[in-house]
């Protein structure tokens, strides 16, 4: 009778557990706030859940490693992500699947390794399949388990990678699958010498897969810095150029400025003032576009910022600023040439699509303390005025836009930043960052 209590406890507890944390892996990473307070969500989660839990601990006792088990699991979570979002979650059905398979797929691997250890060893099995109290204290591991992967998917980049990767995502959710498929007919017909071989085999081929996908990830990684770092060049040589031209063009002036001061003078003796205002401002125009725009303080700022400036100048849209004296942070060049060209960038994309040059961008930047503050805004057309497709490029190498956003991304979260935009008839975003040491 106490085995089966204990038993039947331990059983809740595993499926609670392992419906619990999914749930509250998805519901973080889709960022679905419900407005309610977490000991709320909690104790909705465990309520809504506990039929199917009840369902899956009666399908266990009469037929043990049910492929219905893992059908059951997969359609709940992924219909209470998808209902609790209230709308609808892209690519999520694939990775509940790859969830709940590896959770599935450790138990019955653990097991397999277990069996072989006590045939090898030839000492009396341990029973981690059926009920009785190895198998009790084998969920309770398994419980633990659950709580670490979760843990480390929440924290770590697995999820990202397996989300942006289309192919790896698709594959591993199949590949998992069929291991669930086959082994789970195994483990319920009897256990098989040779399992353990079929395991070997199993993982053997993940292992490669892995591989390959830490090889590409590497490469991209690796395409994305020299990006940043053929960007960081391009502008520095932009800005060298421009600071060349602008000296040369300094030298014209003042070797001009007597014929100007003697045109003025005639001017004026003649009386005719409205003729000689039109002529200062006409050298004041001339000599606005041969000083930096901004000056912050920062370098690597002041280049992007007023490379930008002439870039929208050159395609007619109108650039508004207010950089306040940032002076000496803590962020280095390459993270803020990331930051700041991959946001000015795509401003200038979406002002280009805007017709009847009506095109604008405002940029502020602020230091506040040990914080750095940017605020961007711009126009769009009509196509762009969605949330939706704000963040589809226009450009004919897509890969490149989605390398710059993933960009922005890791710098805000490199430096403990955060940011927040909106979309209506403009485009409007905020971002902060600290820059203490």
């Amino acid at each position: 009778m106490c085995k089966n209590i204990l038993f039947g406890a331990m059983e809740y507890l595993n499926y609670f557990s392992l419906i619990y944390w999914g749930i509250k892996l998805f519901l973080r990473k889709y960022n679905v706030e419900t407005g309610r307070k977490g000991w709320v969500d909690n104790l909705i989660i465990i309520a809504v859940s506990a039929p199917v839990v009840w369902l899956c601990v009666k399908n266990y006792r009469f037929a043990v490693y049910s492929n219905m088990v893992t059908y059951i699991l997969v359609i709940y979570i992924y219909l209470y992500v998808e209902i609790s979002s209230k709308r609808r979650v892209e690519k999520l059905f694939t990775l509940v699947v790859i969830y709940i398979n590896s959770m599935r797929l450790i138990d019955l691997l653990v097991v397999a390794v277990i069996c072989e250890v006590n045939r090898v060893s030839r000492q009396d099995s341990l029973d981690f399949i059926h009920m009785g109290i190895p198998r009790s204290l084998f969920i309770f591991i398994l419980i633990i388990i659950y709580f670490f992967i979760f843990y480390k998917i929440s924290n770590g980049k697995l999820y990202e990678y397996l989300y942006e990767n289309d192919f790896y995502r698709y594959f591993v959710s199949i590949y998992s699958f069929l291991g669930i498929i086959c082994f789970c007919r195994v483990y319920r017909f009897g256990y098989e010498e040779r399992l353990i071989q079929y395991w070997f085999f199993y993982l053997l081929f993940v292992f490669i897969v892995c591989g390959v996908f830490v090889f590409y990830l590497l490469r991209i990684k690796g395409e994305e810095q020299n990006r940043i770092l053929n960007m960081r060049n391009n502008l520095m040589k932009a800005h060298y150029l421009e600071l060349q031209k602008a000296y040369d063009e300094n030298k014209i002036l003042y070797h001009d400025f007597k014929n100007h001061i003697l045109v003025l003078d005639q001017l004026i003796r003649e009386q005719k003032n409205e003729e000689a205002i039109e002529y200062i401002e006409s050298c004041v125009e001339m000599t606005s576009c041969l000083v930096n725009s901004v000056q912050s303080g920062c370098e690597i700022i002041d280049i992007i910022i007023n490379r930008k400036i002439m870039e929208a100048r050159d395609k007619e849209i109108k650039f508004f600023y207010h950089v306040e004296y940032i002076g000496q942070i803590a962020i280095n060049d390459i993270d803020l040439c990331a930051l700041l060209a991959n946001l000015l960038d795509n401003a200038v994309e979406a002002c280009e699509a805007v017709p009847d040059k009506k095109a604008w961008i405002n940029l502020k930047i602020l230091r506040k303390n040990d914080l750095l503050l940017i605020q961007l805004e711009n126009s769009l057309s009509t196509n762009k005025s969605s949330k939706k497709h704000f963040f589809i490029s226009d450009k004919i190498d897509k890969k490149l836009h989605g390398i710059g956003m993933k960009s922005i991304e890791k710098v805000i979260e490199k430096y403990d930043g955060y940011m927040e935009y909106k979309v209506s008839d403009k485009f409007e975003i905020f971002i902060y960052l600290s820059i203490c040491e």
